[in-house]
């Protein structure tokens, strides 16, 4: 349903509620969506996911970022899901950032969230998703009384994720 820039990933001995055990890879696209996929499949076997999650929002006017909103030509037609997620298989979670532009009155809103998702079913972990925040004391481009705030139209996220003692770390460019 999207474009696949991140690297799928994959765990073995996953216990998928009424599925068994089983070997999985994880996609994510630029659409905001993850899947996991049995690793084993073989031809015949069904081609169904074990579990898909859309963090699109049509009712909240939330969506993946059209590239034209960023004056991109359209060979890639929407940013999402870029960078490539992250698993923490001691508390089986995949994070994954994702990226939106919000409808509303006025001018559309951008905004990037941090989801940590139960890696056996895709349903979020308590208090995920986290909106991504930042800003810096400067002078530069956007500056509002010696502050510049992360520009989530304009900053990109494409590295992977990074997990190391706990702590899930974020690059962006």
């Amino acid at each position: 349903d999207g474009f696949v820039y991140a690297q799928p990933l994959y765990l073995a001995a996953v216990s998928i509620p009424g599925q068994g055990t089983r070997n999985v890879v994880f996609i994510a696209t630029e659409h905001n969506s993850v899947y996991a996929f049995d690793a084993d499949r073989k031809e015949g076997d069904s081609e169904k996911p074990l579990w898909h999650v859309n963090f699109n929002d049509s009712a909240k006017g939330e969506t993946s970022v059209p590239v034209m909103d960023l004056g991109l030509t359209p060979e890639l037609p929407e940013l999402g899901i870029t960078g490539t997620p992250v698993i923490d298989p001691e508390t089986e979670t995949l994070y994954v950032v994702a990226r939106f532009k919000v409808a509303g009155p006025g001018r559309p809103t951008y905004t990037k969230r941090l989801y940590a998702l139960d890696i056996r079913t895709g349903a979020n972990r308590p208090g995920s998703p986290v909106e991504i925040q930042a800003s810096t004391q400067g002078s530069g481009i956007g500056s509002v009384n010696g502050r510049i705030d992360f520009d989530f139209l304009y900053q990109f996220q494409r590295p992977g994720l990074l997990l190391l003692n706990g702590v899930v770390y974020i690059g962006f460019s």
